[in-house]
């Protein structure tokens, strides 16, 4: 190939290009699938009180406030110090790193964690206990930046040394983001899944409960229009972009196969 030809480049910058492409419409198929599978949960399940759908075998949305299943069965979020039954938080440094966006790996957080506990979600006419697990949550985040060295060290939940990510340049440091998703006492949220009626003495303060591996546990703390809209949004974007990547990565490889032969 003449002109235009990705072998101009070389056998290994075609080869690892290919590659990169392939691997990336292979992360846009799967957010894509993701993300239309959940909009079809969103969109299909109808909502129904918790005494009903308990009553019901079928896939079902339920809406409700978070209630503990002991009055001393939470957690206090790392960041925003909410009384909480579920947290994930990351301490970043600020700013896009190209690593990170590839296969989430290459890049580690300062620092990270997360806890999850199983908690009652009532609606005046019944409880449900619901037993999350980190695939199950579409939660909100909430970020906060700290921009100087000053802010970094007064702010107690930064629990590294941020002397050590100070610019080369004077007493500056990156910025670092404090990054949090909760689901707090009292809070209302919405659950997707199938209820199972167990015996009473297994349950704490609920009728039924929903578990992940059994139901495919949903749950959202946002509007559930909203989340489908950007649900929508995401999974159109990944199944478009799926074959833009597989094309580039057909012809790099292609090339880079007719260099050796």
């Amino acid at each position: 190939m003449a002109g235009g030809s990705a072998s101009e480049l070389g056998f290994w910058p075609t080869l690892f290009g290919g590659i990169m492409a392939a691997l990336a419409a292979r992360t846009a198929i799967h957010i894509g699938i993701k993300e239309v599978k959940l909009l079809w949960k969103i969109v299909r399940t109808e909502t129904l009180a918790v005494d009903q759908a308990t009553a019901t075998d079928e896939l079902v949305q339920i809406q409700g406030c978070v209630q503990p299943t002991q009055p001393d069965d939470t957690f206090t979020s790392p960041i925003l110090d909410n009384e909480c039954v579920v947290y994930e938080y990351r301490v970043d440094r600020y700013g896009f790193d190209i690593r990170q966006s590839l296969q989430n790996s290459g890049s580690e957080p300062v620092e990270s964690g997360s806890a999850y506990t199983s908690f009652v979600l009532s609606d005046g006419n019944g409880d449900i206990v619901i037993d999350p697990n980190a695939d199950s949550l579409v939660l909100q985040t909430t970020t906060e930046t700290l921009s100087t060295k000053a802010e970094q060290i007064a702010d107690e939940r930064v629990e590294f040394e941020p002397t050590a990510y100070r610019l080369a340049s004077g007493e500056s440091t990156q910025p670092v983001d404090l990054t949090e998703r909760t689901i707090n006492v009292g809070e209302r949220v919405i659950v997707i899944g199938r209820t199972t009626t167990v015996a009473e003495q297994t349950t704490t303060g609920g009728d039924a409960v929903i578990t992940p591996e059994e139901s495919g546990l949903t749950v959202m703390d946002g509007d559930p229009r909203n989340v489908a809209k950007t649900k929508a949004r995401r999974g159109v974007f990944a199944l478009i972009c799926a074959p833009v990547f597989s094309f580039f990565a057909v012809f790099m490889l292609q090339d880079a196969i007719f260099t050796i032969l």
